[in-house]
């Protein structure tokens, strides 16, 4: 239990730095950063999947999937932005953004699991 704990951990660590890392660099008058995570992270979280579910390996899988890929997708940042979004009554941005994040997110990862 603990190796399991450990291994979240580190990956969520290293996501949620690297998540940080795109949101500062590329979030502007738009949340690039986070829309590009947010695919990004589906089609990695879609290509783990599939390659690990075929080698049942559970401790890459708690490293990466729960851990990397939990600490480095953003839909709670998000959810955050788009209700900044329609509080500041930018309701084109946020119906652009949510169609956008959620159509192209499925997408990318069942590319990534196939």
């Amino acid at each position: 239990m603990i190796n399991s704990i450990l291994l979240v951990g580190l990956g969520g660590a290293a996501g949620s730095i690297l998540r940080y890392l795109c949101q500062k660099s590329f979030n502007l008058s738009f949340p690039f950063g986070t829309l590009s995570v947010n695919v990004l992270g589906c089609l990695l979280i879609g290509i783990l999947w599939g390659v690990l579910s075929k080698n049942k390996n559970d401790s890459m899988q708690l490293l990466l999937v729960t851990g990397f890929c939990g600490g480095f997708t953003t839909f709670s940042s998000f959810t955050f932005e788009g209700i900044q979004m329609l509080i500041d009554h930018r309701w084109v941005t946020f119906i652009g953004y949510t169609g956008i994040s959620v159509t192209m997110g499925l997408l990318a990862t069942f590319i990534g699991f196939k």
